[in-house]
């Protein structure tokens, strides 16, 4: 049985086309994927019925403040800036060092949350709502 562990996952990102590139210094990453019910209990039913509906997701890319310009990094942090987004930035969450065990999936950056604290590392937080299909390849 094989087992993961935390420092295994990284992260890709490129805002439009083009190829992902690594999120630098990544310290976690979260995925939150639900499905809407649709209620299809017919009358004179004793019991509910349901059908799924909707998919969508959302979570966060957490990542050490390196000051990092030229890749994709420095984009992540400014999508937030985009006022009329397209929704094509193009995520990559990796399970493992391999790059064989990933989701996938366009999304729109939603905030960003900067943090400095006297005696620690800087740090930044970016949410995101995926946009679309949602790939898992795990």
């Amino acid at each position: 049985m094989a087992v993961f562990r935390g420092e295994e996952g990284s992260v890709k990102f490129i805002n439009g086309s083009g190829t992902a590139e690594t999120i630098v210094s990544t310290t976690g990453w979260t995925l939150d994927t639900s499905k809407e019910t649709l209620d299809v209990t017919a009358h004179g039913n004793t019991f509910r019925a349901f059908a799924g509906g909707l998919i969508s997701g959302s979570g966060t890319v957490d990542f050490i403040y390196t000051a990092a310009s030229g890749n994709e990094t420095e984009n992540l942090i400014d999508d937030i800036l985009t006022a009329e987004d397209a929704g094509d930035a193009q995520f990559e969450l990796f399970l493992d060092t391999s790059g064989s065990k990933k989701v996938s999936f366009s999304g729109i950056v939603t905030g960003t949350s900067l943090s400095a604290a006297v005696g620690d590392l800087e740090t930044v937080s970016v949410s995101f709502v995926t946009n679309g299909t949602i790939t898992n390849a795990i």
